[in-house]
């Protein structure tokens, strides 16, 4: 394979694709969602007041919608709006940068386990063309920012135990202490994790006490404020919004069974009981982030986290996979190269089959690292094969080639059109036209259809800080934990009944039925109207 010992120069090539992918539109493309719009206008707000768009100062959890986002991708924001402004370029940069970053320290990571250098490059071409990986960078997505976190203070704790530095577990310490502060899975992955890396090398650790005490001392000084505001600030009833247990499911069908006897005895309570079902139903929910149609075929059931016609993974790469993961047990691969790749495919799906939504591309993501790893492994094991490495390497650059522009046109042509309404694709202009006619008439109406319109209207609008935070008013929580914002000002954000709104209103509808023609009509993508504007 003397094509693959041009190290240098490959890995120069390998980081260009992967920032090109990465960066391209960029500041437009997709659309930017409203929890990201949600990001930067209360890291705007901090800027400007000092509090965020509900009055609360320097918060460690944002209120938001009612879902008390964590706040460390709000904070990694800030510089960028100072410098470029309240645009979706300056949301999405921190995430892309730190993602680039991660690129680097996995690939790192892999030379530093493995000494070896094409199994190293290798992985890390997989990584930068994964459409898991490429689709979570982005966009201000905290789940992929928090990832790139771990993939690096996963990195510093295995430079500690190979050089003994007591700065690098303190950097291990920080990178992973910081993830909690960015998202929620986190909070689940990173601990686990790092609890599995010291028990895994508990020997050598304890022969260096003096540097455990201090990281345990600095890594409780971290996370102790977290933790303090997942508690005070809403952490508990954002889990109970999302959690498993917010799936009534199991409660309906224990009712159901149990209903179905008579007599009722106390075998049939402990059969049909529905603690047993919400077992039961976790189960499932972890194991579904193992299925071949999620992985290669169908992707994340949520249009916003997956590409048309695709899954996580090119569907020829089950194939390398499997063969990776037989080589992973069957090759003389370093122990701790095999705890790494096995500790986190148990580990990562723990914290998405925890809510009733699974399997979940985005709070599973970190699957990416040891999957791709796995395939890595299955391509240098072909490639083992010295009569026909040169073969099997130009069918594999000639697949992948294949695989990506497929990707790239999938996501980049066919995306939108497919899912037209996961993300807003007009609202931009929706604000302008707001903006422009907001004092002409006593009231705008603006339908509620797409996903919390207020946010994207002070985003896009630049509104006044000072005078959201007077004026926001969050209404009760739904089923779901969620709330919104349906009036600000004389501009009202809700589902547009025509019988029921006021003389001299200007109308925003969506497919709601209005008994008349609209003035004008902002289609999505594929031509299909996203808005109706109306008079009344």
């Amino acid at each position: 394979m003397p094509i693959l010992h041009h190290k240098k120069s490959i890995v120069i090539i390998i980081f260009v694709i992967a920032i090109l992918l990465r960066f391209y539109k960029i500041d437009s493309y997709p659309p930017l969602n409203a929890d990201e719009a949600a990001i930067g206008y209360n890291a705007y707000s901090l800027l400007l007041t000092g509090k965020d768009e509900h009055g609360a100062s320097w918060p460690l959890h944002f209120q938001s919608f009612g879902d008390y986002k964590p706040g460390g991708y709000f904070y990694l924001t800030m510089p960028f709006i100072k410098v470029l402004g309240l645009i979706p370029l300056a949301v999405r940069l921190p995430n892309l940068i730190f993602s680039i970053i991660a690129l680097y320290f996995a690939y790192k990571l892999v030379e530093l386990l493995t000494k070896n250098e094409i199994l190293a490059t290798i992985s890390l071409a997989v990584i930068a063309i994964n459409p898991w990986s490429i689709h979570f960078s982005r966009g201000g997505w905290e789940s992929s920012t928090a990832l790139s976190f771990i993939i690096i203070g996963t990195y510093f704790f295995f430079k500690y135990l190979d050089q003994s530095k007591l700065k690098n577990l303190i950097l291990f310490s920080i990178f992973f202490s910081l993830s909690l502060y960015i998202y929620h899975s986190a909070r689940i992955i990173a601990p686990l994790l790092a609890l599995t890396y010291f028990i895994n090398y508990k020997t050598y650790i304890l022969n260096h006490r003096s540097h455990l005490f201090k990281v345990i001392a600095i890594s409780f000084i971290l996370i102790t404020p977290v933790f303090i505001s997942f508690i005070r600030n809403g952490g508990t009833s954002r889990f109970g919004g999302v959690g498993i247990t917010a799936d009534q499911g199991p409660i309906w069908r224990s009712n159901e069974l149990l209903n179905q006897h008579y007599p009722l005895t106390l075998v049939d309570r402990l059969i049909h009981n529905k603690r047993t079902l919400y077992l039961l139903s976790w189960v499932q929910k972890y194991s579904s982030h193992f299925d071949l149609n999620f992985l290669f075929l169908t992707g994340d059931e949520v249009p916003r986290s997956k590409v048309p016609e695709m899954g996580q993974f090119y569907v020829f790469e089950v194939i390398l996979l499997v063969l990776g993961l037989w080589q992973l047990f069957k090759n003389k691969l370093s122990k701790s190269y095999r705890n790494l790749i096995l500790s986190w495919i148990v580990i990562t799906p723990l914290a998405s089959s925890l809510t009733f939504q699974a399997p979940s591309a985005l709070r599973a993501l970190a699957l990416t690292v040891p999957f791709c790893l796995l395939i890595a492994l299955g391509i240098y094991q072909l490639l083992q094969l010295k009569r026909l490495n040169i073969l099997l390497l130009f069918i594999l650059l000639l697949v992948y080639a294949y695989s990506l522009s497929y990707y790239v046109d999938a996501y980049f042509i066919h995306y939108l059109k497919r899912y037209p309404e996961a993300w807003p694709q007009n609202f931009e202009q929706i604000t302008t036209l707001i903006n422009q006619q907001k004092n002409k008439y006593q009231n705008i109406y603006v339908t509620n259809k797409y996903d919390q319109p207020y946010i994207l209207y002070l985003f896009y609008s630049r509104y006044s800080p000072w005078l959201a935070q007077s004026q926001t008013k969050l209404t009760t929580p739904d089923q779901f934990g969620f709330s919104t914002v349906t009036q600000i000002g004389n501009i009202h954000f809700q589902k547009i009944d025509w019988n029921n709104l006021p003389k001299n209103s200007l109308v925003i509808a969506a497919d709601e039925k209005v008994p008349q023609l609209p003035t004008t009509v902002i289609n999505f993508s594929n031509n299909l109207p996203e808005f109706k504007i109306y008079t009344k």
